[in-house]
């Protein structure tokens, strides 16, 4: 999931996305905190603030998801709930030729993603996509909308040919999320940072790719 820093600073409550160095300047997030060095590697600048929080990629969910990338080599991807396009920038510098990155506010993934060849940049709800078929999916939803998610399981189905990541909350949380989910014959939830990351697959070969990537994680 996308980690939440809570800002209380009035200035900033009209902003709608912020630059990290801003950040990093005024001692609201450390630059060695995991958000701040992920960005880095990415060259990701902006975070989405809304509602008074500033949102930024967790080290769970991108560990799994490089891993899984670095393996699968997909030439399309879907990221849903994207916020700042951090997993849309990691999969294209991994070579993903098509991205598609939605989300309800995408101010801050426009700047991060512009000029890239490649990546189109939706804004919409990530619940109500429907249309599309990629190799690959990943989906960051925050945590009031995880639910709702995994209830539409059968539509996220239906947009990808090979694996679907999904961060389903912070492990300690996730339990009956988990529960849920190993009833499910294709699917692994894996601990990774404190982060319950759901896996997806569709074939037997995807499995095997999976049980790969996730060895030793986190």
């Amino acid at each position: 999931m996308l980690d939440v820093i809570k800002d209380v600073v009035t200035c900033l409550l009209v902003l709608k996305c912020v630059r990290i160095d801003e950040l990093i300047e005024s001692g609201r997030l450390s630059p060695f905190s995991p958000i701040a060095l992920i960005c880095n590697r990415l060259r990701v600048h902006w975070l989405p603030y809304i509602d008074g929080y500033i949102y930024g990629p967790s080290p769970g969910i991108t560990e799994v998801l490089e891993r899984i990338l670095s393996l699968l080599k997909p030439n399309s991807m879907l990221d849903l709930f994207c916020g700042s396009g951090a997993f849309s920038k990691l999969a294209y510098l991994m070579n993903v030729k098509k991205i598609k990155a939605v989300d309800i506010y995408v101010e801050a993934a426009r700047r991060n993603l512009r000029k890239l060849e490649g990546i189109e940049v939706e804004e919409g709800d990530a619940l109500r996509i429907r249309s599309g078929r990629y190799d690959m999916v990943v989906a960051d939803p925050p945590e009031e909308k995880i639910r709702e998610l995994i209830d539409r399981l059968p539509e996220l189905r239906r947009l990808y040919k090979d694996v679907a990541v999904v961060w389903v909350g912070p492990y300690h949380k996730a339990v009956e999320i988990i529960k849920t989910l190993s009833r499910d014959e294709k699917c692994i939830v894996v601990e990774a940072w404190g982060d319950a990351v759901a896996v997806f697959w569709k074939k037997k070969k995807h499995e095997t790719i999976i049980e790969r990537a996730i060895k030793n994680i986190g």
